[in-house]
């Protein structure tokens, strides 16, 4: 018989779609995995995505912090047990979150640096929000677990952060951008970049998909991150 599964708790909203494919993401494995036609409790946090991110873009982490703390509280007095980001992008405070935090956390991060060394990848793309490519969050984990992390040139970041925001997050999936990330993609992996790419925007992987691509992996984020909530909810 299964032992009690612990509460999930998630902060979502940043940005909708992608919540959407956590909360179903996360019921379709945890009935896979225990065989059971049941749901696990899940509570969402839906917050306020402009206001985080306007918080990022003029470098208020402080406040950053104060404000996503207090969106975790709000789970942890409805009974999460395990909480997590729906998002890779406020990850770059999320060792300043759990210290404040009394409930486990599950970090985007941690989970894909996890998924790359059983995989044995060595230099990984990543491209997500300028925040995330440019961030030390992803950069610093995986160099101290002996990846490396390359990031598209410059032009290259600014084009994927503009789709980023003015068409993923607002559930917008084109095929011209699609066509010129996989453009990028593939030029990071012919010049012998890469051996791998991070989605490390969790709309990312709602326009490229792992077949895609022939010679390299695409890392879901999401994907690896629901295994490892759901490692932490069922023990």
């Amino acid at each position: 018989m299964l032992k009690q599964v612990k509460t999930i708790g998630m902060i979502g909203g940043i940005a909708p779609a992608s919540t959407v494919d956590y909360y179903q993401r996360i019921i379709s494995r945890f009935q896979e995995r225990t065989g059971q036609r049941e749901y696990p409790s899940i509570i969402i946090n839906s917050i306020n995505m402009t206001h985080m991110l306007s918080l990022i873009s003029n470098d208020q982490l402080d406040e950053l912090v104060d404000y996503l703390s207090e969106e975790i509280f709000v789970l942890e007095k409805a009974g999460a047990k395990v909480i997590f980001m729906a998002s890779n992008t406020p990850h770059l405070v999320y060792e300043a979150l759990e210290k404040r935090v009394k409930t486990k956390m599950v970090s985007i991060v941690d989970s894909t640096i996890a998924y790359a060394q059983s995989k044995g990848y060595c230099r990984l793309g990543l491209f997500g929000t300028i925040s995330t490519m440019e961030g030390e969050f992803f950069q610093d984990g995986f160099e101290s677990s002996g990846m490396e992390i390359i990031t598209p040139m410059p032009d290259e970041r600014k084009y994927i952060h503009k789709i980023y925001m003015e068409e993923l997050v607002r559930g917008r999936f084109l095929p011209e951008s699609k066509s010129r990330l996989l453009s990028i993609a593939n030029r990071m992996y012919n010049e012998g970049q890469i051996d791998s790419l991070i989605l490390g925007g969790t709309e990312l992987p709602l326009l490229l998909k792992t077949s895609d691509m022939e010679d390299i992996e695409l890392l879901n984020t999401t994907k690896i991150h629901v295994e490892r909530i759901l490692d932490a909810a069922i023990g």
